[in-house]
């Protein structure tokens, strides 16, 4: 067994162990295996019947639960990291993924060891100490948790979680081994594409927001040039529909970008839950004392086939988000062309006025300036799209192959 090194007050597992327990709606544990029983060191008849956190160390923060707690009564799953205590005292760290199943939940764990853990394991304890001296509330603690985790460069909760699982996933590949999963290596490619969305949608948004009063400019031109300016006045009418039209399309534009990278999240924390529950299945008919318990093979091989579904629909679900995303880019790219059109009708019929050619000349510039902006970031945008598109399909190939 592989099995990393550990302190005095650390009860040591191995990284080719998984344990789980099963627990009612209510938190109380009605199955384990025996890696459950045996790291806890609690005697079985300690154990069931007994609600879960009996283990629980006062090191994982409150906000931990309260965030599990909302997720799995809503009818999702959720990945978190968990210090436990064992029964003499000492502790055990793991990544759980807890999922809701019929009558109650189960909680899988493995042993963590990636970068992801060692920040978490040095800001459990001090979250949770400032818990207890705040005599903060469940739901104000997980607020400021939450922000604690934008701070390490997460915008939710589910691209945390789903980053982190990922990350163990392949740091105990790398403990047992194993050759690296390409799985994981598509999902980090679509994850890394989706943040590439947010940014070139948000260069788009900056340029936007610069060229604002352009047309508010062009029309105090045309007032100052009077009857001549009447052409003048047209063009900026019309590039004031145009540029309203596009801050329309704008409000929705980065929320669909970060719908893209939600579904991703998902699709991955979904496809990464699958192996880890194909891999339990493996792991609990090898405990002597596991294999005969035909109720809880069951029970685990059906809720494994529900997620292979969910995990499909969820990678579905990626090519859904990325076709209304480019649908968003398509009628951009019809307002950015239309405003490149209204720029050389102004550039012809400006050149007219030498009184006002310098300011024109700027304000052209400038309108130049943000028509390639947003034609560069467009292009890039749709490279990532067709990216995303081909990881997605090559994952959906995967899964089906493994169904």
């Amino acid at each position: 067994m592989a099995q990393a090194t550990h302190d005095t007050n650390e009860v040591p597992f191995s990284f080719d162990e998984l344990f789980f327990s099963r627990t009612d709606e209510a938190g109380i544990i009605r199955f384990g295996n025996a890696v459950f029983q045996r790291v806890s060191i609690y005697e079985w008849d300690e154990l069931l019947n007994k609600p879960h956190k009996i283990v629980r160390h006062p090191d994982t923060p409150r906000a931990v639960f309260h965030l599990l707690w909302d997720t799995i009564k809503g009818g999702w799953p959720i990945g978190a990291y968990v210090k436990n205590r064992a029964k003499d005292g000492r502790h055990y760290w793991v990544y759980a993924i807890v999922t809701p199943v019929e009558g109650g939940f189960l909680s899988v764990r493995l042993k963590p060891s990636s970068d992801v853990f060692k920040v978490v394991r040095q800001l459990y304890p001090e979250f949770s100490a400032m818990e207890r001296q705040q005599k903060l509330e469940p739901g104000e603690s997980a607020g400021l948790l939450m922000e604690r985790i934008q701070g390490l460069g997460f915008e939710t909760y589910t691209a945390f979680m789903t980053a982190a699982l990922g990350k163990e996933l392949a740091a105990r590949d790398a403990q047992l081994g194993n050759p690296a999963d390409p799985t994981l290596r598509h999902f980090d490619l679509l994850l890394d594409s989706a943040r590439h969305l947010q940014i070139q949608a948000g260069r788009i948004i900056d340029a936007y927001k610069l060229n604002e009063i352009v047309p508010t400019n062009f029309r105090i031109l045309a007032s100052q040039l009077g009857q001549e300016g009447a052409a003048i006045g047209v063009i900026s009418n019309n590039y004031a529909m145009l540029s309203e039209e596009m801050r329309g399309i704008l409000e929705t534009f980065v929320a669909s970008a970060k719908d893209v990278e939600q579904a991703i999240s998902v699709g991955y924390f979904m496809v990464s839950t699958v192996r880890v529950q194909r891999e339990l299945v493996d792991y609990f008919v090898t405990e002597s004392d596991s294999a005969a318990n035909i109720t809880e093979m069951d029970l685990l091989s059906r809720q494994r086939a529900a997620y292979i579904a969910r995990a499909k629909a969820g990678l579905q679900e990626i090519g859904a988000k990325v076709a209304g995303f480019r649908q968003s880019c398509l009628e951009l790219n019809r307002l950015a062309t239309g405003l490149e059109v209204m720029r050389v009708i102004g550039k012809t019929e400006c050149s007219r006025h030498l009184a006002v050619k310098d300011r024109v000349d700027k304000l052209l510039s400038d309108l130049q300036v943000f028509q390639r902006t947003i034609a560069g970031a467009l292009r890039e945008i749709e490279s990532l799209n067709n990216t995303i598109e081909v990881e997605t399909d090559l994952l959906i190939e995967q899964a089906d192959a493994a169904a």
